[in-house]
């Protein structure tokens, strides 16, 4: 697996814009380079506790919403979103949002963080012989034509938000599109992989660097790490550009004045 080395903002902006094709790549950052891309019902290996995960969010998740009527794409996305383990993996198509959270996860840990960089139509070309990006949240009809046959998109859902009759789960991860109904979603130009049976990480399908790489950050000491926060403060991504609430806002507040 490829990897490319940045420590200063200026740095990473250089790589981004050396990737061939730009508007195609997804970004993923972690605070460890060990993190590879898995998502949390995989690496934690909860497939056979997903239906139960599933279950209990499904009982209550709507007295927190203003806007309850959300189609099951957009419910898998939220569990997501607020920290339930699924098999969807958060991408961004902003390297610099993928970059704020590779800063603040962990802040604590003081090592090499990273981003991840994915081209999303090579690894659909390669799980299922389609080098195009669906939005499953927004399709009437869900059959897809891939390698296999025909693929329902609604056969990667959990369980109890998969509906009756669909065939078994598919074994591979695909890349998709979601709705940018959900705020958080939108404000960090989310996008999702969705896992299938195996729990094979992103980078075992990808071979080539072009499709898929890794950019290690070396920000190994406190003040490296907020000195390039910083940075990305003055470009406008931060917590209260990423996540548009008020507990955000006071934590970029203390965040600015070392508390």
């Amino acid at each position: 697996m490829k990897e490319f080395k940045i420590s200063t903002i200026a740095e990473y902006v250089e790589h981004i814009e050396k990737l061939a094709e730009l508007n195609t790549y997804w970004f993923r950052g972690v605070p460890r380079t060990k993190q590879t891309p898995q998502p949390g019902v995989a690496w934690r290996d909860l497939y056979e506790d997903e239906g139960g995960l599933e279950h209990y969010f499904l009982v209550s998740y709507k007295a927190y919403l203003d806007t309850p009527n959300l189609n099951p794409w957009e419910v898998y996305a939220l569990m997501q979103h607020h920290g339930l383990p699924t098999r969807l993996l958060d991408w961004s198509e902003s390297a610099l949002v993928a970059l704020f959270f590779a800063l603040t996860s962990e802040p604590n840990f003081n090592g090499y963080r990273c981003v991840w960089a994915l081209n999303p139509f090579a690894l659909n070309e390669k799980t299922i012989d389609s080098a195009r990006i669906y939005c499953p949240s927004i399709l009437e009809n869900k059959n897809i034509a891939s390698g296999d046959g025909n693929l329902n998109l609604d056969s990667y859902l959990p369980p109890n938000l998969a509906p009756e009759g669909i065939a078994g789960m598919p074994s591979k991860p695909i890349a998709i599109q979601s709705s940018q109904h959900i705020k958080r979603v939108s404000s960090q130009k989310g996008c999702f992989t969705v896992h299938g049976r195996k729990p094979d990480h992103i980078g075992s399908y990808l071979n080539d660097p072009a499709s898929f790489h890794m950019i290690k950050i070396d920000v190994r000491t406190k003040s490296a790490r907020l000195k390039m926060l910083s940075t990305l403060q003055s470009m406008g991504i931060d917590e209260e550009f990423i996540y548009q609430d008020l507990d955000s806002l006071c934590n970029k507040i203390k965040r600015n004045h070392g508390i």
